[in-house]
């Protein structure tokens, strides 16, 4: 049974990306919620937040095979794995090659459930994403959609979640996911983070890729676009 299914197991997470942004947002929620938080984070990195909330922070570059498959054998048995890795346009390797790491991990160590984070104008939503998005952040997307792509591939429990455009700003609530990938927005770290945890435990989100927009600030196709699932909890 894999760890989405398993009450004994499903509560345990390994976490990438989470030393801060949306992946300090969703740890910080996960352990409200009673989770148990793994999260792997660069000694360069700012700890101060993953440690006052409860989590156990293993030394180590998600770029570096070894450090990630040692995280996942010797703490995720059984765990449920997210994945919100990202460098930005002067440090892309986090967006494909870290995520690819992490998949790589994955499959060697028989972990099976994954929500990755991508983004707004990756894999198929690219000829939805304006010009200037584009020309923002063009070789980050580029990345992040050969990550979507190893990770289908590789025939894990996946739900990709791609985010509208991300500000901090406290949780109101009216995020939400939508099976459209025409759709634009904005959404705060907050309010994705909580999306993140709703996934994990919806197994319909399983084999879905779904963009993540705050509700007040969605636009798109001029037909309804209904939610899925409608909101997090």
């Amino acid at each position: 049974m894999n760890a989405l299914g398993d009450p004994r197991t499903r509560r345990r997470l390994m976490l990438f990306g989470g030393a801060r942004g949306t992946g300090l947002e969703v740890a910080r929620l996960a352990r409200e919620r009673g989770w148990t938080v793994v999260a792997l984070a660069r000694p360069t990195s700012s700890l101060d937040g993953l440690v006052a909330l409860g989590c156990t922070v293993v030394i180590g570059d998600a770029l570096d095979t070894g450090h990630v498959s040692g995280m996942l054998r010797v703490h995720g048995t059984g765990a449920s794995v997210v994945c919100s890795l990202g460098g930005g346009p002067g440090d892309i390797a986090p967006d494909g090659r870290g995520v690819t790491t992490v998949v790589d991990a994955m499959v060697a160590t028989g972990l099976r459930r994954l929500v990755m984070v991508s983004s707004l104008g990756a894999g198929d939503s690219r000829p939805f994403a304006s010009e200037r998005l584009i020309a923002a952040i063009g070789k980050v997307l580029e990345e992040k959609s050969r990550a979507e792509a190893h990770a289908r591939a590789a025939g894990l429990d996946l739900t990709i979640i791609r985010p509208g455009g991300l500000v901090t700003t406290p949780a109101s609530g009216e995020g939400a996911l939508f099976d459209d990938r025409r759709v634009h927005g904005r959404i705060g770290r907050g309010d994705l983070a909580a999306l993140i945890l709703h996934c994990l435990e919806t197994p319909a989100s399983i084999g879905r890729t779904l963009s993540a927009i705050d509700r007040t600030t969605l636009t798109g196709p001029a037909a309804p676009v209904a939610a899925f699932p409608a909101h997090a909890p």
